[in-house]
């Protein structure tokens, strides 16, 4: 059920680009544990928005052999390609765990490599 969960907010929000899905897919007190870095509810939407917002394109794909689930939890590996016009892509390489709360992600911890905060396409 969660894995489902998992996958249509990648395939629908993420990859469609559409932050005002956030709040249909996130808790109100989401935390995102990611590369030694948290990012509450508010500081996820609003860089979301500003992500979406450019011409950056996303794909998804699923490592399915690592995919688990386990109660309210989801672990697995994936890749997420980032797309920006004129160079080529990025692909980062995505190991997490999210953790529902209801039909919400509540709380989610990520490696990814490379690391997503240090390149240019997410400089602030």
């Amino acid at each position: 059920m969660y894995i489902e969960k998992l996958k249509e907010m990648f395939t629908e929000m993420v990859q469609k680009k559409d932050a005002s899905l956030i709040p249909f897919y996130y808790h109100e007190n989401f935390l995102l544990y990611t590369n030694g870095q948290i990012t509450n509810y508010n500081q996820f939407l609003s860089s979301h928005e500003e992500y979406y917002a450019t011409e950056k394109t996303y794909s998804v794909e699923y490592d399915e052999m690592t995919l688990l689930e386990q109660e309210e939890k989801v672990a697995g590996r994936m890749w997420i390609t980032v797309g920006v016009p004129n160079e080529l892509p990025k692909k980062l390489e995505v190991l997490l765990v999210a953790q529902y709360k209801g039909d919400k992600i509540y709380r989610l911890w990520e490696l990814t490599y490379p690391d997503w905060s240090k390149l240019p396409e997410f400089a602030d």
